[in-house]
């Protein structure tokens, strides 16, 4: 079996480093720094152009781990995936929380906000990178893929929801159904955002779902006021 070259690193499956027998972790904080390796190298090898899967020897070559050390974190490449996904989300999620629970400011700036946020993972290079690993073909494909997709935008809708129905409650938002109308406009964020753009065109389709956001929940603007901050 020859040397292959995947994300830019060489590797033989019976050469990948192997950690001394009997060796453990030394502590927890071993442990997620491994685990967190993994997963880096994981996002980097994908993101690579490639042909075909990438083997889970190429990406512990890129972390310089062994497969003792990845069959100590998953299960299988496609536990993998689904934690990848799980982090990315719970980390997004928790950023969405916030808006909710401690921005001070009145329904409308709060959905604003809420709304740039996640436009906002489109101008982080590494965010932006990590989103399109994730709705990679090969991550797509992984088993489990469909719920924990569900999950995501459950948890980010979550916030969006406790924010419509503040506006509701006070009368910024008359017209909203909090939870059914976090789902539409989450599905029309998850469209806008899966058109590729440049950044001139990531804010037009920003201040578009904002708009459309606001004036489906019935909030009250003027003009300059629409999709603007």
């Amino acid at each position: 079996m020859g040397f292959g070259r995947i994300c830019g690193v060489p590797f033989l499956e019976s050469s990948i480093v192997q950690i001394e027998s009997g060796a453990e972790a030394d502590d927890v904080v071993g442990d997620v720094s491994e685990r967190d390796a993994i997963i880096e190298a994981a996002f980097s090898c994908l993101s690579e152009p490639h042909t075909g899967a990438v083997p889970v020897a190429a990406m512990l070559a890129r972390a310089g781990l062994s497969t003792r050390a990845f069959y100590r974190h998953f299960e299988s490449k496609d536990a993998l995936f689904l934690a990848m996904m799980r982090g990315e989300g719970d980390s997004l999620a928790r950023r969405l929380d916030r808006i909710a629970d401690h921005y001070d400011g009145p329904p409308p700036d709060q959905l604003r906000v809420w709304l740039g946020q996640i436009f906002g993972l489109l101008q982080d290079a590494r965010l932006n990178m990590h989103m399109t690993v994730l709705d990679s073909d090969e991550v797509r494909a992984a088993k489990g893929y469909r719920s924990a997709r569900e999950q995501w935008h459950d948890d980010r809708e979550r916030s969006l929801a406790a924010i419509l129905r503040r506006g509701l409650d006070d009368g910024s938002f008359p017209s909203a159904k909090p939870e059914q109308d976090a789902i539409a406009i989450g599905a029309v964020v998850s469209h806008a955002m899966s058109r590729l753009c440049s950044d001139g065109e990531c804010e037009v389709a920003q201040a578009e779902v904002i708009d459309f956001a606001l004036r489906a929940v019935g909030a009250q603007f003027t003009c300059t006021e629409s999709g603007g901050a």
